[in-house]
């Protein structure tokens, strides 16, 4: 409102901040109340978007006190890292707080981007202002080192900056510099006397990444996954294959133990049954050497539990247990359907005669599945129907259903979004970005046809490719990276950061002013919904409406200008098939509303229960309006509880809340339940002493690889919860101190090996900018994929490059962050060809069909993302990845397409701080609990 200037409110918040007050003892940190770092962050942070977008500074004035605040606050920070350091009280100065990691990369941020706008350029082109130049010259020659430890991205672009304008403040001395020198050539001496211990692949190893890889969201790339496991067994195939159908064996024994839910285990007997014997078949294909996959099924066979995995015969003395008894069978005979091993082997390598033969006529080719489909429509919707069955096949099923024509694509995506599982297992073979890039561009660029004869099909089809697409999003929470959309003026874009918001009349244009009105009359007066009100209006426009529709029709019942059976008798025309999927966004607005209304909500009440449990609905609407409350029911679910307990005497959201609960459970994302958190939460050393706990139990159990016991417990939800809460840099901390005392009790290489999978592992969060790296995009269509928080990889990163300090008091400590950085390093190395297995003919040779054709057939724009050929490596941009993953990325929210253009560039200075690249350095979340919103019934 401009009724306060920003270098005011830095000023102020920097008087009153934490990061002023002097290092504290122990006794007195326990004593102390105040902790403002947070909040100065947050504030900081919420100051970048505006300075970015030019807003401010708008005068030269203005501009100068603010560089003057941003260089006070800098040189705060750096007074406390010095004091710290000087005085010993906190380990490690900076990179002991990830709070003040944050606070430093926000304000470097803010530097650059205030140096971007027109008022900084002026301050610093000019001749004047020499003070200022100093003082800011000073602060960056001091801030830029450390810059190396935390943020890449952001030394160089004020490096640039400095080099520029000539901000060096007073010399650096030459003591300074051969300091400077003499850490660099201590930090060589200690890598080199750093010693490597055997190699140990433990079995635990591959027990956890392939729990990571299915906790949630399935993360399998063939090309990450085959790429990491060449790297780990060094091209010994058959130990390969050996070792992960026991992991995948184990991972499904400790699901049974456990009792997880049927969903999670389905996707683990999927993963073994469907997804590895198609990979096995095509490292057998690729390899230059025969791989005796018999042999090595046989090996892992005999390593199973056998109480958990017992033959048939087995079964009757064991009445009252829960077993997988046929899992062994469907593992055996979908290897012999894809010909790892001949038929007449399965007897023995079962023990017993199989309850079950091959299909007639062997494995399902992609190629004439896509054949029947072209023939019989209808076969698209039985092999969807197929895609969960245990029999091997769902890959060659994906890869036709995913190459059809759009002439089939409203079955298609009509089957696929009433099936959860079976987009569980589309996700083992293709990735969100190559199934819905072509969906999202289809229905972005949906021409519409004004002189059409009839418009309801129109909307029918196009409802349901939007219905699949919404399906993936919210099943999995995914960015719009993940789904394909490269363009800030995506129609999905903008459905989902503003389609749950109505809008007010005044704000509307005189066409959807007219389409609001018709839609009105069609739904409140007139008998139905007339080809002329559809004719008028695209489907884009409609779902664009809806909330507004919503909020104009509720608000004329509460004023009494409309009969509340009037209301739901309109309402119920978004019961038919063509328009149900506007349901989700609508009830995503009406949960909103009735959570921010303070009057009596009875009447969004009513028609809330109205359209979660309708009196009458037809067949084929009720296929659709389950997949509705599947992505809406938990966010609804959420609202009214609230609601209740602020109204506990009401009886009107019981009956509501009972028919949602059948939905709750639609989302895979790989948080934990309440009462996992709990108990890890009150464990004796916290969450973190659980995690350690967790960590020594897996090295015992791997003490003895060949035993035939089962797997120590192990949930993936759990580490994924102290990232998420404590964040990266608390869990490594964590993790290699337990890798220390494990060294000085001698299973120090055990432990290296299963910390290093930890940090290997994939997380969604990161999955994007992992396939990048394989599969990258063109930078010049769209922007490359960031990860909004600090993974362990990064945290790792970062303690390397304070190896020489750390190496000075915890020596043991330091020596283990370099193993550990080593092994991480080889095992996430990129190559193009890995030891003779071309990554790039992964799934040409299992038949999905990705031969020089994008999924679906469907035109799309931006990189082609349909093959898995790793293209020629690009160390600068290699580099430049490796810099932005070693940070931690923007904020959620600020989307990346801000700022664009913001850079010195267009002013020749030669320094690009566009701001999505320099936001890609900032930590918004991590050890931020204020700022976390968590849900602890799924966190």
């Amino acid at each position: 409102m401009g009724r306060v200037k920003a270098s005011t409110v830095l000023g102020s918040l920097l008087n009153h901040s934490s990061i002023c007050e002097k290092p504290q003892s122990e006794h007195q940190e326990k004593k102390q109340k105040r902790y403002t770092l947070m909040t100065d962050i947050k504030v900081i942070q919420d100051l970048i978007l505006p300075v970015s977008t030019g807003n401010i500074p708008r005068t030269l004035a203005e501009a100068l006190n603010l560089f003057s605040a941003v260089v006070d606050w800098i040189q705060a920070v750096l007074a406390w890292n010095n004091n710290t350091m000087d005085d010993g009280q906190q380990q490690d100065g900076l990179m002991g707080s990830p709070d003040l990691v944050s606070l430093f990369e926000s304000l470097g941020i803010l530097l650059a981007v205030l140096s971007a706008t027109g008022k900084g350029l002026e301050v610093l082109s000019s001749d004047s202002h020499e003070g200022l130049k100093i003082k800011l010259g000073r602060a960056l020659s001091a801030y830029i080192p450390l810059c190396v430890q935390v943020s890449m991205p952001i030394r160089n672009r004020l490096d640039a900056l400095q080099k520029e304008f000539n901000l060096y403040g007073e010399p650096a001395s030459k003591s300074l510099d051969s300091m400077m020198d003499s850490v660099n050539v201590n930090a060589l001496q200690f890598e080199a006397s750093v010693m490597d211990g055997p190699i140990i692949n433990s079995r635990a190893g591959l027990y956890v990444y392939i729990n990571a890889m299915l906790v949630g969201r399935p993360l399998v790339d063939d090309s990450i996954m085959t790429s990491y496991l060449t790297n780990r067994y060094g091209g010994h195939y058959e130990v390969l294959i050996e070792e992960i159908i026991t992991a995948a064996f184990d991972v499904l024994s400790n699901a049974m133990y456990r009792n997880e839910s049927s969903r999670t285990m389905f996707v683990f007997r999927s993963f073994l049954v469907n997804k590895l014997p198609c990979l096995f078949a095509a490292m057998s294909a690729a390899a230059m050497v025969p791989v005796r996959t018999e042999m090595c099924i046989s090996h892992a066979l005999n390593r199973l539990d056998p109480n958990i995995f017992p033959s048939f015969s087995q079964m009757f003395s064991m009445q009252g247990n829960t077993v997988l008894s046929d899992i062994r069978q469907e593992f055996l005979f979908a290897c012999a359907s894809h010909r790892l091993i001949p038929e007449s082997s399965i007897e023995r390598l079962l023990g017993e005669n199989p309850m079950q033969t091959l299909p007639v006529g062997g494995p399902y080719v992609k190629d004439d599945l896509v054949s029947q489909i072209n023939a019989n429509h209808e076969r698209a919707e039985q092999l969807i129907n197929e895609i969960e069955s245990m029999e091997g096949n769902a890959g060659a099923i994906v890869g036709a259903i995913t190459e059809k024509e759009s002439m089939t694509l409203k079955n298609i995506c009509n089957a696929l979004s009433r099936r959860p599982q079976a987009l569980d297992v589309i996700l083992l073979f293709r990735s969100t970005r190559q199934i819905l890039q072509p969906l999202c561009a289809l229905l972005d660029s949906w021409r519409w046809d004004e002189d059409q004869s009839e418009n309801q099909p129109v909307y029918d089809e196009f409802g349901s490719i939007l219905l699949l697409v919404l399906a993936f999003k919210y099943r999995y929470d995914l960015r719009p990276y993940d789904l394909g959309i490269s363009s800030n003026d995506s129609f999905i874009l903008k459905l989902l950061d503003d389609g749950s918001s109505s809008q007010k009349l005044q704000d509307l244009n005189e066409k959807q002013n007219k389409n609001l009105g018709a839609w009105i009359g069609a739904l409140f007066i007139a008998e139905g919904i007339s080809e002329e009100t559809m004719s008028a209006c695209s489907p884009q426009e409609f779902y664009l409406l809806v909330t507004t529709l919503f909020s104009q029709s509720l608000s004329a019942c509460e004023a009494g200008k409309l009969e509340f059976d009037t209301l739901k008798g309109g309402f119920e025309y978004l019961l038919e098939p063509f328009l149900l999927p506007s349901l989700i966004i609508a009830l995503g607005w009406l949960g909103n509303h009735i959570w921010e209304s303070e009057s009596d909500p009875s009447i969004p009440l009513k028609a809330l229960h109205s359209l979660v449990s309708p009196t009458s609905i037809s067949g084929e609407a009720e296929a659709i309006h389950r997949t509705v409350l599947n992505i809406t029911a938990r966010t609804l679910e959420g609202q009214l509880k609230d609601v209740r307990a602020r109204h506990p005497s009401r009886t009107d959201i019981k009956p509501i809340l009972d028919a949602l609960e059948p939905y709750l459970s639609f989302q895979r994302i790989g948080n934990c339940h309440r009462s996992e958190f709990e108990s890890w939460t009150t464990h004796s050393g916290g969450l973190l002493g659980s995690i350690r706990s967790t960590f020594q139990s897996l090295v015992l159990w791997s003490q003895n690889p060949e035993m035939s016991m089962a797997p120590h417990s192990y949930s993936h939800r759990q580490l994924l919860a102290g990232i998420r809460v404590l964040g990266s840099a608390r869990v490594l901390a964590a993790l290699v101190e337990e890798v220390k005392l494990l060294t000085e009790a001698g299973s120090g290489d055990l432990a290296i090996d299963i910390a290093v999978t930890m940090i290997c592992s994939p997380m969604s969060e990161s999955f994007a900018v992992d396939q990048n790296s394989y599969h990258p995009v063109d930078p010049n269509k769209e922007p490359n994929p960031q990860c909004p928080i600090l993974t362990l990889r990064d945290a790792l990163a970062l303690g390397h490059e304070n190896v020489p300090k750390i190496a000075e008091k915890a020596p043991l400590r330091a020596e283990v962050i370099v193993r550990l950085h080593r092994r991480v390093s080889a095992l996430m190395d990129l190559p193009s060809h890995v030891n003779n297995l071309d990554i790039g003919n992964i799934i040409q040779n299992m038949q999905l069909g990705v031969e020089g054709q994008g999924p679906m057939d469907l035109a799309h724009t931006g990189a082609d993302v349909g093959g898995n050929a790793v293209g020629e490596e690009d160390p600068e941009n290699i580099n430049m990845m490796l810099d932005n993953a070693a940070a931690a990325a923007a904020a959620a929210g600020i989307d990346n397409g801000v700022g664009q253009n913001m850079g010195l560039d267009s002013s020749g200075t030669g320094l690009d701080t566009s701001i999505d690249d320099v936001l890609n350095a900032a930590d918004m979340a991590v050890g931020n609990p204020e700022f976390l919103d968590l849900d602890m019934e799924m966190l």
